[in-house]
C-alpha cells in the first residue's frame, strides 16, 4: 500500500486527469455527434446503437490513451538515477506490482465516469427501450479488463525502454489494428490483442443489402474469447514483469 500511494503521490502533476478528461471528451463528442445525425426512427434501438458505438471507439481511443497513461506513469523513473534509489526500498517485483495496480485503479475509475456520462447522455436522449443497467455495467467491466491487458503491454514497454516514443508508437499502432480488426474474421482478431475490444461487444449489427435496412441485436462473448483475453495479459504481464526485474539500473 506504500508504494502504492508513493505512485498517486508522484502522478500528481503529470496531467493523468487531464488525460482521462480529454478521452472522455473525445468519447463524448464522437458519440453526440454520431446520434446527432441520426433519425427518430434509427434511434428506435438507441440503447443498442450507443454500446455498439462505444465497443468502435474504444478499439480507436483506448489503445493510444492507456499508452499515454502508462508511459506518464513510468518515464519519470529513467530519469537520472530513480530507479536504482527506488529499488533499494522495494523489490523490483514489488515495483511493477504497485504501478499495475495504479494503472488498474486509474482506469477502473476512468470508466467508472464513462459509465455515468453515456448512462445520463441515454436517459437525457429519452431511447425508447427500457434502461440496461446490467448489460452497461457488463460493458465497462469487460472494457476495463481488455484496457487492463493493453496496460500490462504498455506498461512493460514503458518501464523497458527509456524512450517512450517506443511505447507512444506500439499505441498509435494498436489503435489503427483495433478499428481495422473490426473488419477481420473473428479467427484473425483473435490474434490482435486491441481487436478484443471490439471482439467482446455485447452488440452485433445486421445489415440487409436489399432494404438498406440496419438493426441490432444483443449478444454474449464467446467463452472462448474471454480465457483468451486472460491469457493475453497472463503474457504480457509475466513478460513485462520479468524483463523489468532483470533489467539494469
Amino acid at each position: 500500500m506504500k508504494l502504492l500511494r508513493l505512485e498517486f503521490f508522484k502522478c500528481r502533476r503529470r496531467k493523468i486527469l487531464l488525460v482521462c478528461a480529454a478521452v472522455l471528451a473525445a468519447e463524448l463528442l464522437w458519440i453526440v455527434s454520431t446520434f446527432l445525425r441520426q433519425d427518430a426512427e434509427d434511434l428506435v434501438q438507441g440503447w443498442m446503437l450507443l454500446l455498439y458505438d462505444l465497443a468502435m471507439v474504444d478499439a480507436i481511443i483506448m489503445p493510444i490513451s492507456v499508452a499515454t497513461i502508462a508511459s506518464r506513469n513510468c518515464e519519470l523513473e529513467h530519469k537520472g538515477t530513480t530507479l536504482k534509489l527506488l529499488e533499494t526500498m522495494a523489490a523490483p517485483g514489488r515495483l511493477y506490482g504497485a504501478k499495475l495496480a495504479w494503472g488498474a485503479l486509474v482506469l477502473a475509475a476512468l470508466l467508472l465516469v464513462r459509465w455515468a456520462l453515456f448512462m445520463g447522455v441515454g436517459i437525457l436522449w429519452q431511447f425508447p427501450e427500457e434502461v440496461p443497467w446490467g448489460r452497461f455495467g457488463l460493458f465497462t467491466l469487460i472494457s476495463w479488463a481488455v484496457s487492463m491487458m493493453v496496460y500490462a503491454l504498455q506498461q512493460g514497454l514503458s518501464l523497458r525502454f527509456a524512450n517512450q516514443a517506443v511505447a507512444l508508437v506500439c499505441g498509435i499502432s494498436g489503435s489503427f489494428l483495433g478499428i481495422l480488426s473490426l473488419l477481420f474474421p473473428p479467427a484473425l482478431t483473435r490474434c490482435i490483442p486491441w481487436g478484443y475490444y471490439g471482439l467482446l461487444s455485447l452488440v452485433g449489427m445486421n445489415w440487409d443489402p436489399d432494404t438498406r435496412f440496419t438493426w441490432f441485436y444483443w449478444e454474449w462473448p464467446v467463452p472462448t474469447d474471454l480465457v483468451l483475453l486472460c491469457l493475453w495479459a497472463a503474457l504480457f504481464l509475466l513478460v513485462g514483469r520479468a524483463l523489468f526485474v532483470r533489467k539494469e539500473v
